[in-house]
């Protein structure tokens, strides 16, 4: 789903919703972090629904995964202060949405960080130039 093609309501549905997931993760992430490389971070209301967008830049060839994690987790730690505990986290990346061995380790990651500080990771997602995809857990055929 693109971003034009969402419902009117989408903005007072989960994220997570199936109808709208892709097509928010599509409206938020920028081409410029698709082309460049970036984490999104979704913060969410705990109904789901989203609360703010955060872009940490990433260069998905130069950055490794325990750079990406550490910002997460420092990003993370700061915004529970602020009683904020619901989480989309979105890998912007060139290339296409299929899963990578570098995404799955940053989702093991994500879930690691999340779960240090409390936070409940709703659900990943790879945005690329050409499409979203849902990046499920290890074992995990189900989408968001």
């Amino acid at each position: 789903m693109r971003f034009d093609d969402l419902p009117r309501d989408w903005a007072q549905r989960p994220i997570t919703d199936p109808d709208v997931f892709e097509g928010v993760v599509d409206l938020i992430v920028t081409e410029q972090a698709r082309s460049d490389g970036a984490t999104y971070l979704l913060l969410c209301h705990p109904n789901g629904r989203l609360l703010q967008p955060i872009c940490l830049p990433d260069e998905p060839g130069r950055v490794d995964v325990s750079q990406v994690v550490e910002g997460v987790g420092l990003l993370l730690t700061e915004v529970a202060r602020h009683d904020v505990r619901d989480v989309v986290i979105v890998i912007a990346r060139p290339g296409r949405a299929v899963p990578n061995p570098r995404d799955r380790d940053l989702r093991a990651a994500f879930e690691d960080a999340c779960r240090a500080v409390r936070f409940t990771l709703h659900a990943v997602a790879i945005a690329a130039p050409d499409a979203v995809a849902v990046l499920p857990a290890e074992g995990d055929c189900a989408a968001a």
